[in-house]
């Protein structure tokens, strides 16, 4: 059959399509075998005459794609599209004709690669984030078109050294922006790996070189180290009667690169750039290997993980330990079953390399979660900017495990609240949250989270949905959630919400929505892309913006014009009582001993404290600044604010007055606002003579056994 094949007498191309024979008469039936020999001779007539910047025949490449996707074991329909990906985009062919001769299924994959392939080009700001959404749905619809896709731009990177610098650079910057993290993000360990290291290779030519060279140095003694720890290992699981595979390597360039420059150290200063991969058959014995591990040598406190119990966001499961070995020198271990190895390494595209039926059905499952994941995220982000950002810090793995009451694990992002915990169990749960404990004591739903604590989610009697919601929670699910409850509701009761939460942060940068007709706030909404105050109260109140990221556009719209002011000055300022001409505004509430900007306008000199929001709106206007240099004075006062969130029990704002009033200062007005059953948070603002003073009050405040929070106030 072979033989017959016009592409098997052209020299250059032979070889790797025997080579894609070989690899696919391993797992595929003959059938699916001619149709593959079939598309390449296909391929080979419609790119005829094509070639690439190396000076080789076009078809070598689409080849090498198929190679790759065989090396996955992906199904035959799969390798075909993968060898007719361009000839749609580059070649006169229809999808029609594509459809004809190799059926639906193969065009349709063939069509979903193509209109990938014609982004490409699109790939600057926006562009860039639209076609990594783009990419992420297309897992949804098949997940086999990003596969095809990542393998195209695997070959493209072995082949980048005949482009010019400059399409280097760009095309292993969009890799490493949006190839790599998808193909993590799907659980594609391997792919991932491959495609950073081509990418750093040749963005840091001299960078790659430098932490080769200085492995090769350290060559002899690792293998002898390698060597001495593996035998101990294996004599140790014999004893044990644990069938093992172990292999020792050294850490990848690109991820000792990313070490280096997170701790901002030396390669000498990164211990661990070599680890031991343990796999066995199944998960009991990834504990019983961890214990025979640690029995042997001694492990690092603090560098523990199960990520078996509790598994990544992308599927990801095994045993991380680091641990001391011979002379000093630490280890990383990490332990998986077959199982757990083989889907680290393909994720999503697994289920063709391993074939129990447990783990299989394991592996599906594992893949319809990403995908799912990958569409919840996408569906909750209000812009495919925002879609990116999601997926990135969600691919940055820090996570908090955090536990049900009835001892189930639960793995969120870090910064997340119970909220995202209540969706995480349930959407119902979620969308009927009332409060919550957290290790049996009661606390805000607001409270972030960290690993260990146990949360039980109290439930109301009806919907508690708020869209100040969105500001608290950081899971896709939660997002996607609330958003959805809030669209049910309806326009008035959505503008009604979106203004006072609105007014609310405005209020705390020291901004009077009222002081502002429509007509001086056309700045804002070009800004936010809305055609009016109604519409953007409505997105607020329906979840599509959150109030606190609306501010800084407010910030920006009033801001007028930028002209950076001149620091002409110091100015000596000792009590607030004393300076008719000199205003203490109630956007940062400034006191003697803050660090603090005066700024002199025709109004006179307001005083803010560094780091105050509105401090950048006015000094980019007419006029100067000065330094603060606070005198003393025995008789100075000045007001400060505090938000507290306390328990609402009975008295409560008494002692809180108490306390304030016993330590020399006087109460000017008090807000409070019910933020769950349980809690209440208290606006007060008061009278101190310095910082000194108002941190005292604070302390005081945080040492009663009502309050859980305190927090100045600072625009």
């Amino acid at each position: 059959m072979l033989e017959s094949l016009n592409i098997f007498k052209k020299p250059k191309t032979s070889k790797l399509s025997y080579e894609l024979d070989d690899l696919s008469k391993k797992y595929l039936a003959t059938s699916a075998r001619k149709n593959i020999q079939k598309a390449v001779d296909f391929a080979d007539k419609a790119h005829d005459g094509q070639f690439r910047k190396s000076g080789e025949p076009f078809l070598i490449h689409p080849i090498n794609v198929g190679i790759i996707l065989a090396g996955l074991k992906m199904d035959g329909d799969t390798i075909v599209a993968g060898l007719l990906h361009d000839v749609v985009e580059d070649c006169e062919i229809s999808l029609k004709e594509v459809k004809k001769l190799f059926g639906k299924n193969v065009s349709n994959l063939v069509n979903g690669v193509t209109k990938l392939l014609q982004l490409d080009e699109k790939l600057i700001d926006q562009g860039q984030a639209e076609y990594f959404q783009k990419m992420a749905l297309a897992t949804a619809e098949d997940v086999r078109v990003v596969i095809i896709k990542l393998a195209d731009r695997l070959h493209n990177l072995k082949t980048i050294e005949h482009l010019p610098r400059d399409k280097q650079i760009k095309k292993s910057k969009e890799t490493l922006e949006l190839y790599a993290p998808l193909a993590h993000q799907i659980g594609m360990h391997k792919m991932a790996t491959d495609l950073e290291d081509i990418s750093f290779k040749t963005l840091h030519p001299i960078r790659y070189q430098l932490i080769k060279d200085a492995l090769k140095k350290s060559d002899l003694s690792r293998k002898s180290m390698i060597s001495k720890v593996k035998k101990v290992l294996k004599t140790k699981f014999r004893e044990n009667n644990i069938d093992v595979k172990i292999t020792g390597r050294e850490k990848r360039i690109f991820s000792i690169y990313q070490k280096m420059k997170a701790k901002k150290t030396s390669f000498s200063d990164i211990y661990d750039v070599f680890a031991f991969r343990v796999v066995v058959k199944n998960a009991g014995d990834c504990y019983r290997s961890l214990g025979l591990i640690h029995s042997i040598f001694t492990p690092l406190v603090g560098r523990f993980k199960d990520y078996v119990a509790v598994p990544k966001a992308n599927g990801y499961q095994a045993l991380h330990t680091v641990v001391m070995t011979f002379d000093g020198v630490p280890m990383e271990v990490q332990i998986q079953s077959s199982a757990m190895e083989t889907f680290a390494n393909y994720g999503i595209a697994s289920h063709g390399l391993y074939k129990t039926n447990v783990s299989d059905d394991l592996i599906q499952a594992k893949s319809r979660q990403l995908v799912q994941r990958l569409t919840e995220m996408s569906k909750s982000s209000s812009s495919s900017q925002e879609f990116l950002q999601n997926l990135k810090t969600d691919l940055k793995g820090k996570e908090v495990y955090v536990f049900s009451p009835n001892g189930r694990i639960f793995s969120l992002n870090q910064g997340a609240t119970p909220i995202d915990f209540a969706y995480a169990i349930h959407n119902e749960l979620g969308n009927y949250c009332l409060s919550c404990e957290i290790d049996k004591k009661l606390s805000p739903v607001t409270t972030i989270l960290e690993s260990g604590q146990t949360i039980e989610i109290i439930k109301g009697k009806k919907k508690t949905v708020n869209p100040d919601w969105l500001n608290y929670v950081v899971t896709p699910k939660a997002i996607h959630s609330i958003k959805r409850q809030l669209k049910n509701m309806r326009l008035a009761d959505l503008r009604v919400l979106g203004k006072g939460l609105l007014e609310n942060s405005l209020e705390d940068a020291g901004i009077e929505l009222k002081e502002y007709p429509d007509e001086n706030l056309k700045g804002v909404f070009k800004l936010l892309g809305v055609r009016n105050l109604n519409q953007l109260l409505v997105d607020i109140g329906s979840g599509k913006r959150t109030s606190n990221i609306v501010l800084q556009s407010f910030a920006e719209g009033l801001r007028g014009f930028k002209r950076q002011a001149e620091i002409t000055s110091k100015i000596k300022i000792g009590s607030a009582k004393k300076y008719g001409a000199i205003s203490f505004p109630e956007c940062c509430y400034p006191v003697s001993g803050d660090p603090c900007l005066a700024v002199h306008n025709e109004l006179g000199i307001s005083v803010h404290r560094n780091g105050c929001k509105n401090l950048k709106f006015l000094i980019n206007k007419q006029g100067s600044c000065s330094d603060v240099i606070w005198e003393q004075d025995p008789d100075a006062e000045f007001t400060s604010t505090l938000k507290l969130t306390l328990k609402n029990e009975p008295g409560v704002l008494a002692e809180i007055s108490k306390i304030i009033s016993q330590n020399d200062s006087n109460i000017q007005g008090v807000a409070t606002q019910q933020l769950d059953e349980n809690f209440i948070e208290l606006n007060i603002k008061y009278t101190v003579k310095n910082t000194k003073h108002l941190s005292k009050i604070t302390n005081l405040l945080r040492k009663n056994k009502t309050v859980t929070e305190v927090k100045r106030r600072m625009a």
